[in-house]
């Protein structure tokens, strides 16, 4: 019988291997998309499963889509001899080319205005700072490195900071932690509205909805949002690509690589 490759589970098939599999239960988690895998174990078939995927609301049918593609393409690699990569990351890359197929979806002027207006950094509103964060993460010896910027309307910097860690879980794990220290120099500083950037599209999804309380980062994105909840008066989180967050970025990654 065909053996697992991802958990060495003898009698792969493809319920195991996109449902059962120690590893894939992990990734699910890690996407914050447990719920739809539950209910895609109560298809009786192949053609269920596929009209319940296809039923789902737009924009987690994509996210669906990818993670099954994606490791799909992980479980060949790992049969080939490649180096298994971590469910966060795959999930990462989900969700993110997710959101670039329903960036797609704009009408085209709309979507060249955006792109044009989001190649660099954008000042906050009046009256308002912004904090840039980043994590860096490295799977050779589970070293991260947070980093943080502030800056006000006229795109002063007002305070950052950065940080390393030790024994790091994963590339989420330092996101979020990025974000708590610059959410908590926020709060001593005194600042009332703040508007938090991030590149990191699953952070994004984890504060704004509540898909990610069984991961294994819950309990920080749990704090983050009772951070964010009890010191400011408004607050807004934003997902923004990498050029956007280059400060933040380059913080993060030179105290991960210390």
């Amino acid at each position: 019988m065909p053996r697992c490759v991802m958990c060495n589970y003898v009698g792969e098939d493809g319920w195991h291997l996109f449902l059962r599999c120690k590893h894939v239960k992990d990734l699910w988690c890690n996407a914050g998309l447990e719920e739809v895998r539950q209910r895609l174990l109560a298809c009786r078939t192949a053609m269920e499963t596929v009209k319940m995927i296809l039923a789902l609301r737009s924009g987690i049918r994509l996210k669906v889509i990818f993670l099954l593609y994606n490791w799909w393409n992980e479980r060949n690699s790992v049969r080939e001899g490649e180096k298994r990569r971590q469910a966060a990351h795959i999930a990462g890359l989900s969700w993110k080319q997710a959101m670039e197929i329903e960036n797609l979806h704009k009408p085209m002027q709309q979507e060249s205005g955006v792109r044009r207006r989001m190649r660099k950094w954008q000042r906050p509103q009046a009256g308002k700072l912004k904090i840039n964060v980043d994590g860096a993460f490295r799977e050779l010896d589970k070293n991260g490195g947070w980093g943080y910027v502030i800056r006000d309307e006229d795109g002063r910097v007002i305070q950052s900071g950065s940080g390393r860690q030790r024994y790091a879980c994963n590339a989420m794990q330092m996101e979020l932690r990025a974000c708590i220290e610059g959410v908590k120099a926020a709060r001593e500083l005194g600042i009332g509205e703040i508007i938090l950037e991030t590149d990191g599209a699953l952070v994004v999804e984890a504060l704004l909805h509540n898909a990610f309380s069984l991961s294994m980062v819950g309990g920080v994105v749990h704090e983050l949002k009772e951070l964010l909840a009890e010191n400011f008066i408004s607050t807004q989180v934003k997902y923004v690509p990498r050029e956007c967050n280059r400060v933040a970025h380059e913080l993060a990654s030179y105290r991960e690589c210390e």
